[in-house]
This record gives C-alpha cells, sequence and structure tokens, in this order.
C-alpha cells in the first residue's frame, strides 16, 4: 500500500512540473503546431516489377508443367481412374515446386517494405513506424 501512495505522489509531481515547465500558453501551442506538421513524405518503396514478372512467368509455367505432367498419360491420353501410376508423378513435383517458387517472387516483389524509420538528430533519436490496415 505504501509503495501504491508513493507511485502515486511521484505521478501528481511528475505531472504538475511538465506543466509549469511549459512556459508561455501562446508560445507552447506554437511549438506543439511546429511539431506536429507532418514531415516531408519520402517517396514509397515500391516493389521490384522484375521479380513480379519472373515470378509470374516461373508460376504460370510451372502450374502448366505441373498439371500436364500429373493429368497426362504416358501413352498419350489423359489419365482415368485407376491409372494413377501412368502419370510422370516427378516432373508434376518439379513443376508445382516452381510455381511454388514463382508465388513466392511475387510476394516478394509486390511486398512493401515497412520497416521503422530512424531519425537522429542532435540531442534527440526519433523511431516511428506506420500502421496501417
Amino acid at each position: 500500500m505504501r509503495a501504491l501512495r508513493t507511485g502515486i505522489v511521484a505521478l501528481i509531481v511528475a505531472g504538475l512540473a511538465t506543466s509549469a515547465v511549459a512556459g508561455d500558453l501562446q508560445q507552447s501551442v506554437a511549438n506543439a503546431a511546429q511539431q506536429s506538421s507532418p514531415p516531408p513524405k519520402a517517396p514509397s518503396k515500391g516493389g521490384s516489377k522484375a521479380l513480379v514478372w519472373t515470378g509470374a512467368a516461373l508460376f504460370v509455367g510451372g502450374m502448366a508443367v505441373g498439371l500436364t505432367a500429373f493429368i497426362k498419360n504416358q501413352n498419350g491420353k489423359f489419365a482415368e481412374f485407376g491409372e494413377a501410376n501412368a502419370v510422370n508423378k516427378k516432373l508434376g513435383a518439379a513443376g508445382l515446386a516452381t510455381a511454388f517458387g514463382g508465388g513466392v517472387l511475387i510476394f516478394l516483389g509486390s511486398h512493401r517494405s515497412n520497416s521503422p524509420s530512424v531519425t537522429v538528430g542532435p540531442g534527440q533519436v526519433k523511431v516511428s513506424k506506420q500502421v496501417s490496415w
């Protein structure tokens, strides 16, 4: 209980001290308005178009090869019920793995960097991160 009272008194003293240090109200409002103005917006970091197009080509090609290898028989006809052993499983798996790799490249190429911004100035270090959804 004693620690709680000490904490409450410390918060009250800190709250009163900050208002006493604020100075003139008009000057404080001007400083707050100056500090709250939005900083110049940096150009948005877009993704790499080369990665997106390469990934799209790998995805489409891998899906086409994978599905064709799983669906077509070795005898040139489409598979029927009970002919699972006649398909080319290794080529189908390689095609689907290539399509997965293409999907990863599409994601990485279109993903925007969402890392925090660190600004170092005289007497201050500011870390800011924009969160949006």
